[in-house]
């Protein structure tokens, strides 16, 4: 009984809180009805008791019992009733309608309207979506709630520190109206408290987004402290398993979590690790939503055997900036890319910042196996003081390099190469401006040598000589909008806005990782399971480091397609087994990659023989070296050229690359 008069307590607050004037009229109403049908229930009884004692007949209408409620009877009435029940009826009739009703009843509808709107009342859910924090990111949360058939159904909380009526506002405003249908409702409370978490429960909620708020220190501590007592929650008192979005604003976070060992989602929740940063660069780049692959750093035009390559110049060294190339480092490798060549074609990460010597060590420290295995130099006052190459005794087989400029856009010499890499026609060139001031942005992107901008005709299109210029906008891109209405500034692209940082597409992307997952499990492969269950149920034992590497291997399909000139929407029938092999190249270099971005290192040339050689004798201490070191040590004998892996490790590459199209139809 307590929660259905819970939930009947959340409808008419619900109900005195909103601006639809009908609702609370309705309630009246019904308040009415219903005293006066008790009132009349209780005068019928007394009149068959008359009647069964013996006393004279009498009536109890229904319009005498509403004429004493009302007040517009002279008393006594020409009745049946006893007067002093008369007298009671219309007493009470009086004190409800005027003293009670138009005071004490009025001051309640009152207070619990603003309490509610303020968050601090308590209601019943279950089976809700619920959403631990108030930073922007919630209204991109609440328009893919909306779009989702199933989710809009089901009730919304949020819980949130903030102003809640303040907050339900700024929400509103920027839904739809067939959006604002979602049912929504605040709490007003700490999102990492044992207590919030109960009267919100936690433990009953289908779906959970654990965010934070806007410009909280120890944002990321306080996500994980939340996670934490969901999860303990959960696995005390959870009847069923429920989706989780655990949000991070900082990239180290993300690395700690690529780094923990784990046997999987043992609790009743399944854990997806978003990082919010990352998820803007993924939703610019990968090229899977209605713009195609004409904003994605590629353009579409590289292609087997072609001369171009991707450069992405990002200026400044901070959060958004790095998140920006190393979510290019994930996606940019493309088939023209030969390691045996005697000049390979590589993609190139270029960062301007005035204190890239530093940044760059602090870069350098974070991802030593990477470094140890890449081309890199640094650039000071239009000279190159450092280029460092691959250490020999690893190989030479990474399609990434980096470069590091010390100094600002405006300065003389950061001009001159950025006009020398805007003329060079091999170059598939964007330049994206990160600074943490979005002002300064905005005005970088203005302010560039004149050839950056489109000399065209207004109606041509962009094509892939010109250069991207993406302008971080963290807050809004209403300036940057109007600026693309001149025509020589449609190459200035916004992005990163937060209102809009929740990847929509994200649940189709692990749908599709789950389906990678399924392949590398299933040797024997002939189609994919029509139960979904039996997807899930090995996605649920993995950690969550193999759950972010088959994530970013479904991210690389649609750059896998637009190099190989492949439109997955027709595609039918099997790939050519030459496809097949060059694509499975692609995803072995992106591998590599990702392997070292996480914090892996490679083995020296002759320890990889050793170790391989060892396997194939089935030698157990070898098998037993080999694993020690991937759950040790952090290394990794696959971090290595295509052309030197055992073929049985190719044969995963390959079982990707040759069902991709089973993987994307989700």
């Amino acid at each position: 009984m307590h929660k259905y008069w819970k939930r009947l307590l959340w409808r008419f607050d619900r109900s005195f809180s909103t601006n639809r004037v009908w609702k609370p009229i309705l309630w009246v109403v019904g308040f009415f009805v219903v005293g006066t049908m008790v009132l009349w229930l209780i005068g019928l009884a007394w009149a068959r008791t008359n009647a069964m004692n013996g006393f004279a007949e009498t009536n109890s209408r229904i319009d005498e019992v509403i004429s004493l409620m009302i007040g517009q009877s002279n008393y006594p009435l020409q009745s049946g009733m006893p007067h002093w029940y008369q007298l009671l009826v219309a007493f009470v009739g009086t004190m409800f309608f005027t003293a009670f009703l138009i005071s004490t009843f009025s001051n309640l509808l009152v207070n619990r309207a603003a309490s509610h709107r303020k968050g601090l009342l308590s209601y019943y859910f279950e089976n809700h979506v619920l959403i631990l924090g108030g930073s922007k990111v919630v209204v991109g949360i609440v328009k893919s709630i909306a779009a989702d058939p199933e989710l809009r159904k089901k009730d919304v909380l949020i819980v949130t520190n903030q102003d809640a009526e303040k907050l339900w506002l700024q929400i509103v405003a920027r839904l739809s109206g067939e959006e604002r249908k979602v049912s929504l409702t605040i709490y007003h409370r700490e999102r990492n408290m044992e207590q919030s978490l109960r009267k919100s429960q936690a433990e009953l909620a289908s779906v959970i987004y654990i965010v934070g708020e806007d410009n909280e220190e120890e944002h990321d501590s306080l996500n994980v402290e939340c996670w934490e007592r969901v999860k303990e929650l959960r696995e005390k008192e959870a009847k069923e398993r429920g989706q989780c979005y655990l949000t991070f604003e900082r990239n180290v976070s993300t690395y700690l979590f690529h780094a923990l060992p784990g046997e999987g989602d043992t609790s009743k929740m399944e854990t997806t690790i978003v990082n919010r940063l990352e998820s803007i660069a993924q939703q610019i780049m990968i090229g899977d939503d209605e713009r195609g692959g004409w904003s994605t750093l590629d353009r579409g035009v590289i292609g087997v055997g072609s001369e171009k390559y991707v450069h992405l110049v990002v200026a400044g060294m901070n959060q958004m900036g790095y998140a920006m190339a190393t979510t290019a480092a994930h996606l940019c490798h493309y088939p023209n890319f030969d390691e045996n060549a005697e000049r390979p074609i590589r993609t190139k990460i270029t960062f301007v910042d005035k204190d890239a010597d530093v940044e760059m060590k602090l870069f350098k420290g974070r991802y030593p196996g990477l470094f140890a295995l890449s081309h890199s130099s640094y650039w000071e006052n239009g000279k190159e003081k450092e280029r460092m190459s691959p250490e020999k005794k690893y190989g030479d087989f990474l399609d990434v390099e980096w470069e590091y400029l010390k100094g600002e856009l405006v300065d003389d010499w950061v001009r001159e190469k950025l006009v020398e890499w805007r003329n060079d026609e091999k170059e598939v060139l964007t330049l994206a401006l990160c600074d943490e001031e979005p002002e300064r942005n905005v005005a970088n992107a203005l302010y560039l040598p004149k050839e950056y901008y489109r000399a065209l005709d207004e109606r041509a299109g962009l094509t892939e000589r010109d250069p991207l210029i993406m302008v971080y906008q963290p807050i809004s891109d209403a300036l940057v909008g109007r600026t693309r209405d001149v025509a020589r500034y449609r190459n200035v692209i916004p992005f990163g806005m937060m209102l809009d940082s929740f990847d929509v597409r994200l649940e189709k992307r692990i749908a599709a990782a789950k389906r990678i997952n399924y392949l590398y499990n299933n040797s024997d492969y002939v189609m994919m399971p029509s139960n979904e269950e039996q997807l899930n149920e090995l996605w649920r034992g993995l950690s969550y480091a193999n759950k972010m590497s088959n994530i970013y291997a479904a991210n690389s399909i649609y750059t896998k397609f637009r190099s190989m000139k492949v439109d997955w929407k027709k595609c039918t029938g099997d790939f050519p087994e030459e496809m097949v092999e060059q694509m499975a190249r692609m995803e072995h270099a992106r591998w590599n990659e990702e392997k070292l971005l996480v914090g892996f290192s490679a083995l020296e040339e002759s320890e990889r023989k050793r170790i391989n050689d060892g396997l194939r004798r089935k030698d157990k201490s070898i098998e037993k070296e080999n694993n020690d070191l991937k759950k040790k040590e952090f290394v990794h004998k696959d971090i290595a050229p295509y052309d030197g892996l055992q073929e049985a490790s190719k044969e995963y590459d390959k079982a990707i690359v040759r069902h991709l199209i089973d993987v994307i139809n989700v």
